[in-house]
């Protein structure tokens, strides 16, 4: 069982349980929701043939080239937290791979832009598409009310997490970094034990 199978059934442990059968069924439902889309991110990651943290970074360039944007360098670091070398051996993969160009940076010509290549875009769009096509749809069948409950909800729980993350060591005393997923490395020039290196990348939007 991987890292990530542990925080995804760590419910199933723990001594508390919901007060109601209604709030049990809840949580049970997003349990298989919670493994449906880990299932997917898999095969997406199988189809690309990519490291996780490299789809997350082909996601942050292609989602900032649709709003106009390119990043440098140093942003797209800043937001996988890894280092300048770390950075820049990912982007050698993603350029070799003929996912991300190197360009001058249209805003400043002392930098370089990394710009997402049309079989990058089209690859993560590809990928992904067996995730957002469902979510679409299932969302557009939801009445408002009902998507207003869905969007309370996940609104409240991801900021109860960030807040006990903030609060609390999530490891056991001595140990001083997450597991990584079985079968992964730990990758190179991360600079930060809790950064998302190996995070499977979010569902990509049209």
């Amino acid at each position: 069982m991987t890292s990530e199978d542990n925080a995804r059934n760590a419910h199933r442990v723990c001594a508390e349980k919901p007060s109601s059968q209604a709030g049990a069924a809840a949580i049970e439902a997003l349990q298989s929701l919670s493994d449906s889309v880990h299932d997917a991110d898999e095969r997406a990651l199988r189809a690309l043939q990519m490291r996780p943290i490299d789809a997350l970074a082909l996601l942050h360039l292609v989602e900032a080239s649709r709003g106009g944007r390119f990043l440098r360098p140093t942003e797209l670091a800043v937001r996988l937290h890894l280092t300048t070398a770390g950075v820049t051996k990912l982007v050698d993969r993603l350029s070799r791979a003929e996912r991300v160009d190197r360009r001058p940076n249209p805003r400043d010509r002392r930098s370089v832009a990394l710009v997402p290549t049309a079989t990058g875009t089209a690859d993560l769009t590809r990928a992904y598409g067996h995730i957002h096509t469902p979510l679409i749809t299932v969302i557009n069948e939801l009445s408002d009310a009902e998507a207003t409950v869905v969007a309370r909800f996940a609104t409240r729980f991801a900021e109860a997490l960030r807040q006990d993350s903030d609060q609390n060591e999530p490891f056991p005393a001595g140990l001083t970094e997450p597991l990584l997923r079985a079968g992964d490395s730990a990758v190179e020039g991360s600079s930060s034990n809790r950064g998302p290196a190996n995070r499977p990348p979010p569902i990509p939007t049209p």
